[in-house]
């Protein structure tokens, strides 16, 4: 095993945001660094798994609710036995982890790093007692955007000021072959879910006129019903939706279109948008979350009201307009992501925090094997 022993847990049962955001992270990880994957879904470990040589993995039954106590037991024996010097809990809501969180500030000497990607919850009485308890317990608190930060501490009551921002970068993205239509073609990429704003897009879509195409790919238990009303609004020619594999980059097919959308009701610091500008592709997206951390209105691209069909249509409409100008954009988007939101920077950060929970003598031994 490595010197430092570095667990991470995730409660996730589909792949989204947040645990892209935590693949990237493992893969960049240095070597002196042992993983191992806790999860509750075995394609989602098995995912995780993949993008690091020789992490290891454990899958636990998942905790159902607060009368589970057999379960939370379990996961607190199993992170007892797994002996890491970090345990990492990554949060694909802000009320994700919570009964694993619960277990594990109970280990003596066990520091728990809690990880935020978004500002959505589902708050009962008893999650937002539970997410004021456990924080005042977990050895730090991050969350990947300011703004975001702000809103969980807001939303769950926590003091302000108590969440630290670590804003998860990207490595370079590639160019694959990409299938698109030789009209000016959009992109969409986001799990079908009403607070991913697909809705919103094809509203907007309606109202910009042709030749201009969208293509949308995500999964989601929203497809059908995303499906049903672009076919009511007349985009069945437009509007195309696309699955892509799990083991195939979406961020190496970015290149390939004229501009990316992201019409989100909630997020927190979308990783697709950092893809876009590493991409060199100008982004029309929401003001939400920690979506303007990122894109800068005017210079890098376009940030319209969230609930907005005709204000996210003018700016694609903008956007397609002027095709030299949207490059540009494009090119002060890459600039940008280049130097703010680069994966090294964001392992730089976290392995400046995990020295802060070790201590410095501590971890010149690990680091140095």
């Amino acid at each position: 095993m490595s010197a430092l022993h570095l667990a991470v847990y995730t409660d996730a049962t589909h792949r989204g945001g947040a645990e892209v955001n935590l693949s990237r992270v493992l893969a960049a990880l240095p070597g002196f660094v042992h993983v191992t994957v806790v999860g509750v879904d075995d394609e989602v470990v098995d995912w995780l798994c993949g993008f690091r040589p020789e992490t290891d993995r454990l899958v636990l039954d998942a905790v159902r609710d607060r009368r589970d106590v057999g379960r939370m037991l379990a996961h607190r024996r199993a992170f007892r036995s797994l002996r890491p010097d970090v345990l990492q809990c990554n949060l694909s809501t802000a009320s994700s982890c919570q009964w694993a969180i619960a277990a594990a500030v109970t280990i003596p000497g066990l520091p728990v790093v809690v990880v935020e990607n978004s500002p959505l919850a589902v708050w009962s009485a008893t999650s937002g007692r539970l997410k004021r308890l456990t924080a005042r317990r977990t050895a730090a608190h991050v969350a990947v955007g300011e703004r975001t930060a702000r809103s969980i501490e807001s939303s769950s009551g926590l003091p302000a000021g108590s969440i630290e921002t670590l804003y998860h970068g990207l490595g370079p993205v590639g160019r694959e072959p990409v299938d698109r239509p030789d009209e000016p073609t959009l992109l969409c990429v986001a799990r079908l879910d009403p607070v991913k704003g697909v809705d919103v897009l094809l509203e907007a879509a309606a109202r910009v006129d042709p030749p201009t195409r969208f293509v949308v790919v995500g999964e989601g238990e929203e497809r059908a019903a995303l499906l049903d009303l672009r076919d009511r609004l007349g985009l069945s020619e437009r509007v195309e939706f696309r699955s892509v594999p799990w083991d195939v980059r979406i961020a190496d097919l970015v290149w390939a279109f004229d501009g990316f959308v992201l019409p989100s009701r909630v997020e927190g610091f979308p990783v697709t948008i950092v893809e876009a500008m590493l991409a060199g592709v100008p982004v029309v997206a929401t003001r939400v979350g920690s979506v303007d951390e990122a894109v800068e209105d005017g210079v890098t691209g376009w940030i319209v009201p969230p609930e907005d069909p005709p204000a996210l249509a003018a700016a694609v409409e903008a956007l397609v307009a002027d095709l030299d100008g949207a490059r540009r954009r494009g090119d002060a988007g890459r600039e940008r992501a280049e130097q703010r939101f680069t994966i090294e920077r964001t392992i730089e950060e976290y392995l400046r925090l995990y020295r802060r929970l070790l201590g410095a003598e501590r971890w010149s031994a690990l680091s140095s094997q």
